[in-house]
């Protein structure tokens, strides 16, 4: 029997084989390149989706760049390198409970599908190579907010400005026998340099109850008192130190006292408030001291609670301003709504006072998205505001 020769096939075989193989590497090489192409090109899409979304719905809290304010610092390098996109797709999904941070996935009755959140994430993600390493915040005493707790604290007893103050009583007799004696002053030249900071914040938490100067250690926090001693480093330099105080809390403590039938502390509050003051109601604030120093007081009771109520008035112009750059992005640019309630119009708008209203703002509401603007925005921006509102009211 002939022998076949089956080399010629083999060799046919194998080169079909080789040359099988170089086509499939060569198009796998090919498709490789397409879907990083693809996948470039949607990262790209979703980039810009998210930059989007951003801009329009976070930086009232989070700022433009991701920089933190009421909101979390997310332009953070350690922020960034410990959360996971699922992480920071969970945070925003369902929002971070006992915070301003509400749930913003529509699963969670906010208005993002998962889609635009993966779109957000993506965003953030793109900061974590230039990301900066953030500092924890320190306290930093101010002798304004010094000012502030000296004015509702301390000013009874020690006057304006350190200056001296009324007579206090140390029990039934003070320690010289009599009924009464006056506090000293406490802003004085000689005294300040005599003691230091020390002195002085021992002084503060122990109080020296013999010469009737009552504990404050349990009433203030510690950095209360630093804030305190902030503001006696002031006065040992010079300086006149204004209170970190708004002219509608000044306004509430003259309407308290006047109705304590103390004209002395009313008036003392109604001329700071004054000094204070802005806007159209400037000129309802000198008949009304003038009243107090006249001793009228049912006149200048009455004067006094309405001013209180319609304080603060602003200008709606400018406050359209700040609302477009603040509060867009929650209540929308018409007052539509939608992570933040309807405001054209808007029932609690209608029914509640300047007053009312400059509270609720100010402080706002914990553990929902309508954060506080104490200390994001002043007086006059926050009654400019209001103003802006109350033209979108019937």
């Amino acid at each position: 029997m002939q022998n076949e020769n089956y080399t010629r096939h083999m060799v046919v075989g194998l080169l079909l084989t080789l040359v099988l193989m170089v086509s499939m590497g060569v198009a796998f090489v090919r498709e490789s390149g397409r879907i990083e192409s693809v996948a470039a090109l949607q990262q790209k899409k979703s980039l810009q989706t998210g930059r989007q979304l951003y801009v329009d719905n976070c930086t009232s809290c989070h700022g433009t760049r991701g920089e933190g304010g009421v909101g979390a610092v997310l332009n953070n390098s350690t922020l960034l390198k410990k959360a996971s996109n699922e992480v920071l797709f969970a945070a925003i999904s369902a929002g971070r409970p006992s915070t301003v941070m509400p749930a913003w996935g529509q699963a969670n009755g906010g208005p993002f599908t998962d889609e635009e959140i993966r779109d957000i994430v993506t965003f953030i993600r793109a900061w974590e190579p230039t990301a900066p390493v953030v500092q924890t915040a320190t306290f930093v005493p101010n002798p304004a907010r010094g000012a502030a707790i000296y004015t509702y604290g301390c000013y009874i007893c020690h006057g304006e400005d350190g200056k001296g103050g009324s007579n206090i009583s140390v029990g039934s007799t003070s320690v010289s026998g009599d009924a009464a004696v006056s506090a000293p002053a406490v802003n004085v030249s000689a005294q300040l340099s005599k003691h230091d900071d020390e002195w002085y914040r021992q002084m503060i938490i122990n109080g020296r109850p013999a010469k009737g100067m009552p504990s404050w250690g349990g009433v203030l926090s510690s950095n209360q008192v630093e804030d305190l001693i902030s503001m006696i480093a002031a006065w040992r330099n010079g300086e006149r130190v204004v209170p970190e105080i708004t002219v509608a809390e000044l306004l509430n403590s003259a309407l308290y006292s006047l109705k304590q039938n103390d004209p002395d502390d009313a008036l003392f509050y109604l001329e700071r408030a004054s000094a204070s003051a802005f806007g159209p109601a400037l000129n309802r604030f000198p008949p009304i001291i003038e009243q107090v120093k006249n001793k009228q007081i049912a006149p200048a009771l009455a004067d006094l609670d309405t001013l209180s109520k319609d304080w603060p008035i602003g200008d709606a112009t400018n406050g359209e301003t700040i609302f477009m750059d603040t509060c867009k992005g929650c209540h929308g640019a018409e007052g539509q709504g939608g992570v933040g309630r309807k405001l054209k119009p808007n029932t609690f708008i209608q029914t509640n006072t300047n007053a009312d209203l400059f509270i609720f703002v100010r402080t706002g509401r914990p553990g929902t998205a309508m954060r506080s603007f104490a200390g994001t925005l002043s007086e006059s921006q926050l009654a400019d505001v209001i103003a802006f509102l109350r033209t979108w009211q019937p």
